[in-house]
């Protein structure tokens, strides 16, 4: 049993002929000569799946089905966060999309990899087989998460049935029935004293976004200066929200021009007049909605990007 990996693919395979298609499917995506050293030993299949088995990898197996199905079924969570997967037959006949095909992106992976090795990607994904319009890979190449995925499928099957379907797109919670795709494009500024909790900093965050009625799933960044780059509280909650957590130095955050509240004890403390605002006007918005708020040591400021307007 051997592995190799190529960007985000990442590749196990369990005989001989197998090892040499992988290799030659490595060559094919980077262009570059494989040698026999750019594999090397995997130490379990459970391990080399559990490893690797997050979003924005593919995993390709390179033999039998059953083997495949096997090693992922401990992990599968939800189509939304599970990696894609893709099983080769060792001869290089057939590709197939096994797992998250659209959000995970096992669908294009497929035809990629089959595109390469001349194989017949098989899919059977009922949108794709009908070439209608699929709505979780509109809102993965577009940024946007669905708010409900069974709102998705319900309106795939009246896209399939042929009747008249529609979405919104929005970053605001919605509480009428029906699909809509949320764009990320909120930037949260926040600084704290330190040694503020994670949980702290989560609650006054969402409780603020409830205020303001922006849905969570649209956070696109949290932003702060460098002095916070090692707040252990901003890193986790980052983690929490699944969104990068980013810095800048107070002399870039002093360069950002606008309307910002000023602060004599922030500015002597920090360098910077003003974090969260400044943080937001770094990173980059079209609007700011919450303009500096403070509470317990912490302060806290929300952009947002009208990516409508840019598309």
């Amino acid at each position: 049993m051997e592995k190799t990996e190529c960007g985000r693919y990442k590749f196990i395979c369990f005989t001989e002929a197998g090892r040499e298609l992988m290799l030659r499917i490595k060559k094919g995506i980077s262009g570059e000569t494989s040698e026999e050293s750019d594999y090397e030993k995997a130490s379990g299949l459970s391990e080399w799946t559990s490893e690797n088995f997050r979003q924005g990898n593919i995993l390709v197996f390179i033999g039998a089905t059953g083997i495949a199905v096997r090693a992922i079924a401990p992990f599968c969570k939800d189509k939304t966060t599970d990696p894609g997967v893709v099983v080769i037959d060792e001869k290089g006949s057939f590709v197939i999309p096994l797992l998250s095909g659209h959000i995970g992106g096992a669908v294009e992976a497929a035809r990629e990899l089959a595109a390469i090795i001349a194989a017949v990607p098989v899919i059977t994904t009922a949108t794709d087989v009908n070439g209608e319009f699929a709505v979780d890979v509109f809102a993965k190449n577009n940024n946007m998460v669905i708010n409900d995925m069974k709102e998705a499928k319900a309106f795939s099957a009246r896209l399939l049935a042929g009747e008249e379907v529609e979405f919104t797109v929005s970053p605001k919670m919605r509480k009428e029935e029906g699909l809509c795709l949320i764009p990320k494009s909120t930037v949260v500024g926040m600084g704290c004293r330190r040694g503020k909790s994670c949980e702290e900093l989560y609650d006054f965050l969402t409780g603020k976004l409830r205020e303001l009625g922006i849905d969570a799933k649209s956070l696109k960044a949290l932003v702060s200066i460098d002095k916070k780059a090692d707040e252990q509280g901003l890193i986790e909650l980052a983690e929490r929200l699944g969104i990068p957590f980013m810095t800048y130095s107070a002399e870039f955050l002093m360069e950002q021009g606008g309307d910002f509240a000023h602060s004599d004890l922030v500015m002597e403390a920090t360098g910077a007049d003003n974090v969260c605002e400044r943080a937001v006007a770094a990173y980059g918005y079209d609007k700011m909605v919450l303009h500096k708020t403070s509470k317990d040591g912490m302060t806290l400021a929300i952009g947002m990007l009208d990516v409508l307007m840019k598309a």
